[in-house]
């Protein structure tokens, strides 16, 4: 609410709250493919089959998938709230526009 007790708005803010938001749900999107990367790159980097391996999949396996999981969600739920936000700062922007121009000037 404005001082005079009319809704209002700050577009400008919006936008960049919205931008703001996406840079994170990229940020959340690279950790995820570098994790996945060096998972790949060096899953046998102890050998195969033996002791390493076997710790490798039963301590670091589980927390690596909820890790990524994790990322993944992040991205999806971070990136629609970004984009959603630069729109709704683009709905008021606008909206703003139309009731200006339908006012009479006086």
């Amino acid at each position: 609410m404005s001082e005079d007790g009319n809704f209002s708005a700050d577009v400008e803010g919006l936008r960049s709250a919205g931008i703001n938001i996406t840079r994170w749900s990229t940020l959340a999107r690279n950790i995820a493919d570098r994790v996945h990367a060096a998972t790949v790159r060096y899953q046998n980097a102890g050998g195969t089959g033996g002791d390493m391996t076997k710790s490798f999949n039963a301590n670091y396996r589980p927390g690596e998938q909820k890790a990524l999981e994790f990322l993944r969600l992040l991205d999806i739920e971070i990136g629609g709230l970004g984009s959603r936000t630069i729109e709704v700062a683009q709905t008021f922007e606008q909206t703003n526009d139309d009731a200006n121009q339908a006012t009479p000037k006086t």
